[in-house]
């Protein structure tokens, strides 16, 4: 969870809304949160406003608005489905919230060079994900849409995963559109609904996100440099050390086996 002062933002599996994407912090000079994802898996963006008061909330996905404004009531409740956002649509009647799907991203033909001409390592594609909280501000009742269909289409502003070996083809992730719903209702013509206004500001939380090679890659996680059969990667979140490994025998010299007492 990405939080600041009473506001949060969290990516959530869309098949099992309590399996939190594990999060990590950039080094000092990158101060920047990281969600650690994977391909071909469907999400949902989970705000909370731990507030008294209504909040306005907008997002964006890969630099794109989603489109849709989220009113957060006071003390919204840790279950209210009205956290998990994704693509919103009302077509027909029908009112439908869908989740978001990480994706492979295109790779480019070539490998990058630097200024002095050598080729630089395959760069892994890094998504982003922002939330904005501002003051919301009724404006009175008013009937509610009947029709709405989401714009959001990032694909022009994501960019390719340089590099042609199978490491980059494999874990270069963007976003796009999922299937799973986690809203799904009927609307009646002439139904009144409270219309809000953007107000003052409050909080702006952004975070990005990328596969594991990525944030090995980027220095967010550790490289291991075990056995090739071993798994994968020490993981390293704040008070919490995590160690996964297949085979605790054969742990090589240079490394530390965290998991024995």
């Amino acid at each position: 969870m990405v939080r600041i002062w009473n506001f949060s933002m969290e990516l959530v599996r869309a098949d099992d809304k309590t399996q939190k994407f594990p999060e990590h912090k950039g080094p000092i000079l990158d101060p920047v949160h990281y969600f650690e994802v994977e391909p071909d898996v469907e999400y949902f963006i989970k705000i909370r406003a731990d507030t008294s008061f209504e909040s306005y909330v907008t997002l964006s996905v890969d630099g794109e608005d989603l489109g849709y404004g989220v009113i957060l009531s006071a003390a919204t409740r840790q279950d209210s489905s009205s956290q998990y956002n994704g693509i919103f649509e009302v077509l027909g009647g029908i009112e439908t919230m869908k989740a978001l799907r990480f994706q492979r991203t295109k790779v480019s033909g070539s490998v990058a060079k630097g200024k002095s001409g050598v080729n630089n390592r395959p760069a892994m594609w890094t998504g982003q994900i922002k939330a904005t909280f501002y003051e919301a501000i009724p404006l009175g009742l008013s009937a509610r849409d009947m029709e709405f269909k989401s714009q959001w289409n990032p694909l022009g502003k994501v960019g390719a995963t340089i590099g042609v070996d199978s490491l980059a083809q494999k874990k270069g992730v963007m976003s796009s559109k999922g299937k799973s719903m986690v809203v799904e209702r009927r609307i009646n013509e002439g139904d009144m609904v409270q219309k809000y206004m953007k107000g003052r500001m409050l909080c702006d939380i952004s975070a990005k996100y990328c596969c594991t090679p990525g944030l090995i890659a980027n220095g967010i996680l550790r490289r291991y440099t075990g056995p090739r059969d071993d798994y994968t990667h020490v993981s390293i979140d704040e008070d919490e050390v995590r160690v996964k490994r297949r085979k605790k025998e054969q742990v090589p010299r240079d490394c530390i086996d965290l998991t024995e007492e």
